[in-house]
């Protein structure tokens, strides 16, 4: 009698076992089939890379970057981050409507001699939300 019992209950936990494994697996599939939707607004930049050529210590360099929200939703910039305070950043907190243009100014300052490689962080509301333009150039 006592077999029988042992032999049940490792049934019930095999069956159990089972079942959790196959939910799981199940769940993860779906996971992988979703796809995503995003905003609608989606962000493109004329070029990634501004270069500055050379410049010599406490030159200041402004240069205006242009992207276009290539989306069907309006876009909006949340944030530019600068990857140095050597670099101040403005640009239009006003939404970008599908197909109009938008503009980041970069203002930089040359502290120190040597090449100049910054980053701007941009992030928004579109599908690609952080997009990472380059700064480039050297100071003599």
């Amino acid at each position: 009698m006592k077999k029988l019992i042992v032999i049940a209950l490792i049934l019930c936990s095999l069956i159990s076992v089972q079942a959790q494994t196959s939910k799981s697996s199940s769940k993860s599939s779906a996971k992988t089939t979703s796809t995503y939707k995003g905003t609608g607004a989606e962000i493109k930049f004329d070029k990634l890379t501004v270069d500055f050529g050379t410049l010599k210590v406490g030159d200041v360099k402004v240069v205006t970057i242009t992207y276009t929200n290539i989306g069907k939703k309006p876009l909006i910039l949340d944030d530019v981050v600068s990857s140095c305070d050597c670099t101040t950043v403005t640009w239009s907190k006003k939404p970008v409507m599908p197909g109009q243009k938008g503009t980041i100014k970069a203002t930089y300052t040359a502290k120190a001699t040597g090449l100049i490689s910054k980053r701007l962080t941009v992030f928004s509301n579109a599908n690609t939300d952080r997009v990472i333009l380059q700064l480039k150039g050297e100071v003599k």
